[in-house]
Protein backbone atom coordinates (compact mmCIF):
# COMPACT_ATOMS: atom_id res chain seq x y z
CA UNK A 1 0.00 0.00 0.00
CA UNK A 2 1.43 3.39 -0.92
CA UNK A 3 0.92 6.65 0.92
CA UNK A 4 0.46 7.25 4.60
CA UNK A 5 -1.09 4.57 6.75
CA UNK A 6 -3.28 5.81 9.56
CA UNK A 7 -3.18 3.73 12.69
CA UNK A 8 -6.58 3.07 14.21
CA UNK A 9 -6.89 4.06 17.84
CA UNK A 10 -9.31 3.02 20.49
CA UNK A 11 -11.42 5.68 22.19
CA UNK A 12 -9.25 5.32 25.30
CA UNK A 13 -6.03 5.85 23.31
CA UNK A 14 -7.53 8.92 21.63
CA UNK A 15 -8.53 10.38 24.99
CA UNK A 16 -5.00 9.84 26.32
CA UNK A 17 -3.57 11.60 23.25
CA UNK A 18 -5.94 14.55 23.74
CA UNK A 19 -4.93 14.89 27.37
CA UNK A 20 -1.25 14.80 26.39
CA UNK A 21 -1.89 17.54 23.83
CA UNK A 22 -3.61 19.71 26.45
CA UNK A 23 -0.74 19.19 28.88
CA UNK A 24 1.81 20.05 26.17
CA UNK A 25 -0.03 23.25 25.28
CA UNK A 26 -0.30 24.25 28.93
CA UNK A 27 3.41 23.55 29.49
CA UNK A 28 4.35 25.75 26.52
CA UNK A 29 2.18 28.61 27.77
CA UNK A 30 3.68 28.33 31.25
CA UNK A 31 7.19 28.39 29.79
CA UNK A 32 6.38 31.60 27.89
CA UNK A 33 4.80 33.19 30.96
CA UNK A 34 7.81 32.31 33.13
CA UNK A 35 10.06 33.91 30.54
CA UNK A 36 7.95 37.06 30.61
CA UNK A 37 8.03 37.19 34.42
CA UNK A 38 11.76 36.53 34.71
CA UNK A 39 13.09 38.43 31.69
CA UNK A 40 10.49 40.99 30.65
CA UNK A 41 9.37 42.27 34.06
CA UNK A 42 5.80 41.03 33.78
CA UNK A 43 4.16 41.03 37.24
CA UNK A 44 3.52 37.48 38.43
CA UNK A 45 0.02 38.55 39.54
CA UNK A 46 -0.99 38.70 35.90
CA UNK A 47 -0.86 34.91 35.90
CA UNK A 48 -3.85 34.73 38.25
CA UNK A 49 -6.16 35.38 35.31
CA UNK A 50 -4.29 32.79 33.23
CA UNK A 51 -4.82 30.10 35.86
CA UNK A 52 -8.55 30.81 35.95
CA UNK A 53 -8.79 30.90 32.17
CA UNK A 54 -6.82 27.68 31.63
CA UNK A 55 -9.20 25.81 33.93
CA UNK A 56 -12.24 27.04 32.02
CA UNK A 57 -10.59 26.42 28.65
CA UNK A 58 -9.47 22.93 29.61
CA UNK A 59 -12.92 21.92 30.80
CA UNK A 60 -14.52 23.36 27.65
CA UNK A 61 -12.11 21.62 25.29
CA UNK A 62 -12.41 18.31 27.10
CA UNK A 63 -16.18 18.55 26.97
CA UNK A 64 -16.07 19.17 23.23
CA UNK A 65 -13.71 16.25 22.67
CA UNK A 66 -16.11 13.98 24.50
CA UNK A 67 -19.14 15.38 22.68
CA UNK A 68 -17.73 15.28 19.14
CA UNK A 69 -15.17 12.47 19.38
CA UNK A 70 -12.90 14.66 17.23
CA UNK A 71 -9.59 12.98 16.41
CA UNK A 72 -6.56 14.43 18.25
CA UNK A 73 -4.55 17.16 16.56
CA UNK A 74 -0.79 16.74 16.21
CA UNK A 75 1.23 19.72 17.42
Amino acid sequence: MSGIEIEARTAEESEIMRKKELVSTHALLLEVSHHLIENENMPAERMDTYHEAINVLGMTIEGEFKRTRTPPVSL
